[in-house]
């Protein structure tokens, strides 16, 4: 069996071919037995026979034939030829073959793994691999791999972001600084679209080849994926006023390397940069609040128009803070339309303009997100909507069952959540029972199985979880009944409007979730109701828990104690 290909990239047998003696099969084994215990001192020899297959004698496994079960051995075995106790058949290969095809043809014997012949291009065996040699080679290029980008060869996001985490925490100990900047291209899409995958890839392993030709060789450049890049640096203390001049600076560094034209890339396959720079001379516990200070910085740099570089602030464990001052809370009733009561209010974020009107806060939202705040922004409207619940309470007004607080989809991957949210709920005085907790569809199954610890905390605090967007992207249906445990699930709006237009997929699937959550004694909350039709069609489904327009518009305090007051009055003409 020969094997001669190579993968482009793949570590070759080259360098770890042990040359080695070869012997015709005619040789007596009464001469290899001499040599082995003279000049010979590798593991094993090669055997030629007449018709050029090449036979491997393991060193070994044939003194052992030769001593013999009582000493006999020589007398038996000295003047018959070597090529009788040769092991004929084993898989040959070349210095050209690649380490993970020579691993696939490691035969395991009663001797253990044994040794693999190497022949040159002409077919003749001069050399052996050993096995410990190749296994070893093998775990090196797993690592390798592991923290490198294939594509760029630079270090991959996992490496990068393993680095980064011990340089911040560093800082504990050796007082420095920690920049970071991070890189997205501004024409990566319009480069694929125009020349194709192929060109587009090339020009990522330029940007890559540039960027790495800018930097200290201590400093370190990952790929974190798609069109993004990072570099992590470190330099010594100094006035804040100078840190941000040298951060600025090595932004505009990385900046310009990418002006130099690359003459293999057609002129607009080229692409600058967007860059945003953060730094910390604080030792953080986890790296990613510094990666996303310098994602805020990156994403005003691309909305200016691209090419540039922006600074973030010195970011500290818990990001960057997003203002609040003009933020407030209105409410949307859930109504049970079987008895009028209001079952659950659901805290909405808004933003106060300049003329005094409320709409939703998109961009703050956003910022959010790039400043790696979400967390702090959710505790803000929990905090905010207990505080109301109580003091409601307090003053003897009649108050829904519980409030429903949503937390971010990126809230979901921070640790610690559960225990700051039952902090916040405590410090209100509000009951952890009166709260529940909505969670996101788009949060994305792998997040939502991986924080379930923490939602498991949350429930056996008392606090409820809502699976909000039902539907929305069909992902979550299988976290029904599983492991997380939901006790309430909302139908997106979009499988509502459907359902009122008479679509047969949006019908099926609201039936299909009213099934699941009868199965497993879960709620289930129609939002966005809009249309009296829409009304009937979530009737029709066994669906009496309703939020929407058709019902109630979002509330400002004042508005929503008058509804309240009014549904309870409903209400109780509707029981008597």
């Amino acid at each position: 069996m020969e094997v001669d290909c190579v993968k482009s990239g793949e570590i070759t047998l080259a360098a770890m071919v042990e040359r080695c003696s070869v012997v015709p099969s005619a040789t007596p084994c009464s001469e290899i037995d001499e040599a082995f215990g003279g000049e010979w001192d590798g593991s094993s020899v090669l055997v030629t026979d007449r018709d050029g297959a090449v036979g491997l004698l393991g060193r070994a496994s044939f003194l052992s034939k030769m001593a013999g079960r009582y000493g006999y051995g020589r007398s038996l075995w000295g003047r018959q030829p070597v090529g009788a106790v040769a092991t004929w058949g084993v898989p040959v290969v070349h210095p050209s073959t690649t380490i993970v095809q020579a691993a696939a043809l490691i035969v395991d014997s009663v001797e253990g793994y044994r040794d693999l012949p190497v022949v040159d291009d002409e077919g003749k065996p001069f050399g052996i691999v050993r096995p410990v040699v190749l296994m070893r080679a093998l775990a090196d290029q797993t690592a390798l791999r592991a923290a490198t980008d294939q594509l760029t060869g630079v270090a991959s996001r996992a490496r990068f972001m393993e680095e980064l985490a011990l340089r911040v925490a560093a800082l504990d100990e050796t007082p420095g600084v920690v920049i970071v900047a991070f890189l997205d291209l501004d024409r990566l899409k319009p480069v694929n679209d125009l020349f194709g995958h192929t060109l587009g890839d090339a020009l990522l392993r330029s940007v890559a080849g540039r960027l790495a030709g800018a930097i200290r060789q201590k400093d370190l450049l990952g790929r974190l994926g798609g069109d993004e890049f990072a570099v992590v640096t470190s330099v010594k203390p100094a006035s804040e006023a100078h840190l941000q001049a040298v951060a600025l600076a090595f932004g505009e560094k990385l900046r310009i390397s990418l002006t130099h034209r690359d003459k293999t890339l057609p002129t607009r396959a080229e692409s600058r940069a967007s860059i945003g720079v953060a730094l910390t001379s604080v030792a953080l516990m986890d790296a990613e609040p510094l990666l996303s200070a310098a994602a805020e910085p990156l994403y005003a740099a691309k909305v200016a128009g691209g090419d540039r570089v922006r600074l973030g602030g010195l970011t500290a464990a818990q990001g960057r803070a997003v203002p609040t001052e003009d933020l407030s809370l209105s409410y949307q009733p859930v109504v049970d339309v079987r008895t009028g009561r209001v079952t659950a209010i659901e805290a909405l974020l808004r933003i106060r303009g300049d003329d005094g009107l409320l709409s939703f806060p998109a961009e703050r939202m956003q910022q959010a997100v790039r400043a790696g705040s979400t967390l702090a922004l959710d505790l803000w409207v929990l905090s905010r909507a207990c505080a109301d619940m109580a003091r409601w309470e307090a003053a003897q007004v009649h108050t829904p069952p519980r409030v429903n607080v949503n937390l971010a989809p990126q809230s979901v991957c921070e640790p610690g959540f559960a225990r700051d949210f039952l902090t916040a709920i405590d410090a209100s005085g509000l009951a952890r029972d009166r709260v529940c907790i909505e969670l996101s569809e788009y949060a994305g199954v792998d997040d939502l199985v991986r924080a379930t610890p923490q939602l498991v905390t949350l429930t056996k605090a008392g606090v409820g979880l809502a699976l909000d967007d039902m539907g929305a992207t069909l992902g979550a249906l299988r976290l029904l009944g599983s492991v997380l445990p939901i006790d309430c699930v909302k139908v997106d709006r979009s499988i509502v409007e459907g359902c009122g237009l008479g679509l047969a997929f949006d019908g099926e699937m609201l039936a299909l979730v009213t099934r699941l959550a009868e199965r497993f004694s879960i709620d289930v909350v129609a939002e966005g109701v809009e249309t009296r039709q829409e009304d009937a069609a979530v009737r029709r489904n066994g669906i009496h828990q309703i939020q929407g327009f058709l019902h109630s518009v979002p509330l400002v305090e004042s508005d929503l104690l008058v509804f309240l007051a009014d549904r309870l009055v409903t209400s109780e003409k509707v029981l008597h």
